[in-house]
């Protein structure tokens, strides 16, 4: 019976770890490891993605009826075990790894969404040690948000693993992609709909599937629509909205820089406040004062 990998990795020594979950089925886990294996003989239920975020001096990694990789790992290198294969992985000296987890269905419904042509399931394709520049630059952004504590939201992350789900299944699945034709974008009701939605949850944790189901769609299908409707991503736009709502607040010597950080759905004041210097130039302070 497959196991689910996180089952896998639960009784191993680690040096520090950090997880997150998302509703989707998708899962971030770094961990930095003392030297060890992973026993997959009993196949996995889920797919694994494992990016290294070190050099290891040996790694064996075994994928039945594909093949078996011996030798150095160096940060940036990558291997994708898909689920319902056996096999095995052995690591040799401590490293330091970012590990995906991915349900099988995730990709069969981003494949469905956005019309990618292929019979039956999508499957991952096995891949021995590897290396992307666009995955490495998905993982590092991966990566980044999660050590930072997410404080980019739940939106930003949802796009991060569409992105990734995306990649996966143009370079490394079983099936050929058919560029979809999309209509001129989302309809201008439909469009106010979700304005309107933003507006009145700009101080919550605004998703992209909260997002799609104010209009009915898939949120990959809504995330392209609303782009091309609006010119920006629905997360630019969201921070777009957030900072000037902030930027309004901040006229107001009554409001407490803390608070209208929260008020205009930043995490915290230090998210804010690094938000707005990237895309203001200046601190949120330093634009009060110059008000």
């Amino acid at each position: 019976m497959p196991v689910d990998p996180l089952s896998v990795f639960a009784d191993k020594p680690t040096i520090a770890q950090h997880s997150i979950h998302l509703d989707k089925g998708v899962s971030i886990h770094y961990r930095h490891d003392l030297p060890g294996e992973l026993d997959a003989s009993k196949q996995f239920s889920h797919h694994l993605l494992t990016f290294f975020m070190s050099e290891n001096e040996r790694q064996i990694t075994r994928i039945d009826g594909f093949g078996e990789f011996d030798g150095q790992m160096r940060r940036g290198d990558f291997y994708l075990y898909p689920a319902g294969i056996s096999g095995l992985t052995r690591w040799q000296s401590s490293d330091k790894t970012v590990h995906v987890v991915i349900r099988p269905g995730f990709l069969n419904e981003l494949a469905t969404d956005i019309k990618f042509i292929g019979s039956g399931s999508v499957e991952l394709l096995p891949t021995l040690k590897s290396r992307d520049r666009n995955l490495s630059h998905l993982m590092q952004l991966l990566f980044s948000e999660m050590t930072r504590g997410n404080v980019g939201g739940r939106l930003y992350f949802e796009s991060l693993s569409n992105a990734l789900g995306v990649h996966l299944l143009r370079h490394y699945c079983n099936v050929t992609p058919e560029t979809r034709r999309f209509s001129a974008g989302l309809a201008p009701s439909k469009l106010n709909i979700v304005i309107d939605y933003i507006q009145e949850q700009l101080d919550g944790d605004l998703s992209l599937d909260l997002m799609a189901a104010q209009v009915g769609v898939s949120r990959c299908y809504f995330a392209t629509q609303f782009r091309q409707t609006v010119g920006l991503t629905p997360h630019q736009y969201v921070t777009q909205q957030r900072l000037d709502k902030a930027k309004q607040l901040l006229k107001l010597e009554k409001h407490a820089i803390a608070d209208i950080a929260l008020a205009c759905g930043f995490s915290n004041q230090s998210h804010f406040t690094r938000v707005f210097k990237q895309c203001v130039g200046i601190t949120p302070k330093a634009y009060r004062e110059q008000r």
